[in-house]
């Protein structure tokens, strides 16, 4: 999540699960570049998944997992602009439906990634009658850290990317860390691709 400082100082998002740029029905626009820096420059705050269809390829049931290694864009153009980070993990969601694990399915996924930018999932719910419902049995949590305060950075250097797109990915893992055995998943590790 992204947004902008207040006059008070703090950085205070949207809402949870209410980022600025959803708040109106068919207002999301496409995470490319140029949307991205547009809603920077109009001071927009706004909510975005940097995992991608990187981290719907990696789904399998069970396995706590984000993409966010090489995804430090977004990190890039928050400095630029000035905008603080604000680091969200949900739990739960790893358990709402099962996937097909099958090694020539993984294989199938990363060729059209890397060839197409995109995944074909293949998922289902516990009922035959809608695979496509998730199971309602299982609680979904949002945790949302406290922001990351960047600087304002018209020029960033990769140094600078990369200092604070380290100490985001930390802010992810601590949420994981800090409140996976309160929502139930103890046994569980944050896998960081």
């Amino acid at each position: 999540l992204v947004d902008r400082p207040r006059a008070t100082g703090r950085g205070d998002a949207a809402g949870p699960g209410r980022p600025a740029s959803a708040r109106v029905p068919g207002c999301a626009t496409p995470a490319t570049k140029k949307e991205t820096l547009g809603l920077l420059a109009r001071g927009i705050d706004f909510g975005i998944l940097p995992g991608g269809m990187e981290e719907v390829a990696l789904y399998e049931e069970g396995h706590d997992r984000i993409y966010i290694k090489k995804r430090a864009g977004f990190i890039k153009y928050a400095l630029m602009h000035g905008f603080n980070l604000m680091p969200a993990y949900t739990f739960g969601e790893s358990d709402l439906y099962r996937s097909l694990r099958h090694p020539l399915y993984r294989k199938l996924c990363h060729f059209t990634l890397s060839k197409g930018g995109f995944v074909v999932p293949c998922f289902w719910g516990p009922r035959w009658w809608c695979p496509l419902l998730p199971r309602d049995d299982v609680p979904l949590h949002t945790v949302i850290a406290e922001p990351v305060q960047l600087p304002l950075i018209p020029n960033p250097t990769n140094e600078d990317v990369a200092h604070w797109h380290a100490k985001y990915v930390a802010a992810v893992v601590a949420i994981y860390d800090g409140h996976k055995v309160r929502f139930g998943y103890g046994d569980r590790v944050l896998e960081v691709f």
